[in-house]
């Protein structure tokens, strides 16, 4: 983290003091929000490292993104390819976006920074990592047109997104547990269905008809209000009805 002192200093001990007394994660989003807003990031996404097999948006803890990108980049499942994901799981410190080389023959990863520049106005971006005894823990993504890229505002966002992030972990760690709504039988089948055994399978696992386990799901499905056996397992992880 590099040195700072000055306005940058002082405006990263209020942002603490601000994160410090918060007890919402929507009320943590504003202060990075109003931090970042001061060096010119317009854009925020910060993720969380979940150690399951999740999707991209199931990972997110706060995301000011603009609507039409943020919509693009799911659909078309841009994280699988986008070059900043792994770069901000391996390093430790915060690095810009014009740091990255995406390899030529890599069109996606090169088309994913394109289009976030061009069409969306992500112009200058800066990932500021978090990292534990146990290895990634988050990253904080910020991006805008007009940014301050100075050492003094660098290390200001980094020591603020690791403030933020314990304190993220504390207000979800106070909160209740979800209500589990899968009774037993139905976690058990979800797990398989997880697993990627089919319905087949299943039955010949749990010594159960075909019929039975297919009921089964559709009930689970019913309960977890979804429409696809994959939005069923995303959901029953999600929410600890099972785990990977």
């Amino acid at each position: 983290m590099g040195s700072f002192k000055g306005k940058h200093f002082q405006s990263a001990l209020d942002a603490i003091e601000s994160i410090r007394g918060a007890d919402t994660s929507a009320s943590v989003g504003k202060v990075i929000s109003d931090l970042a807003g001061g060096f010119g990031y317009d854009h925020i996404c910060f993720l969380a490292s979940t150690g399951h097999k999740q999707s991209f948006e199931e990972k997110v803890l706060l995301k000011v993104w603009p609507k039409p990108w943020a919509e693009q980049y799911q659909a078309s499942n841009f994280y699988a390819s986008d070059p900043v994901a792994p770069r901000i799981r391996q390093r430790p410190e915060s690095f810009t976006w014009s740091e990255l080389r995406p390899s030529e023959t890599d069109p996606v990863a090169n088309s994913i920074m394109q289009i976030a520049a061009v069409d969306y106005g992500l112009k200058h971006g800066l990932c500021a990592p978090v990292h534990g005894m146990n290895g990634y823990q988050a990253g904080l993504s910020l991006a805008g047109r007009e940014v301050e890229d100075t050492g003094e505002a660098r290390a200001a966002i980094e020591l603020v997104t690791m403030y933020a992030f314990n304190r993220l972990a504390i207000i979800r760690s106070h909160q209740p547990a979800p209500r589990k709504v899968l009774t037993p039988r139905e976690r058990e089948v979800m797990n398989w269905v997880a697993a990627g055994k089919t319905a087949w399978d299943t039955s010949a696992i749990l010594k159960i008809s075909e019929d039975t386990v297919n009921k089964t799901v559709s009930t689970a499905m019913n309960k977890l209000n979804v429409h696809t056996r994959a939005q069923a397992v995303a959901v029953s992880i999600r929410t600890g009805e099972i785990d990977l």
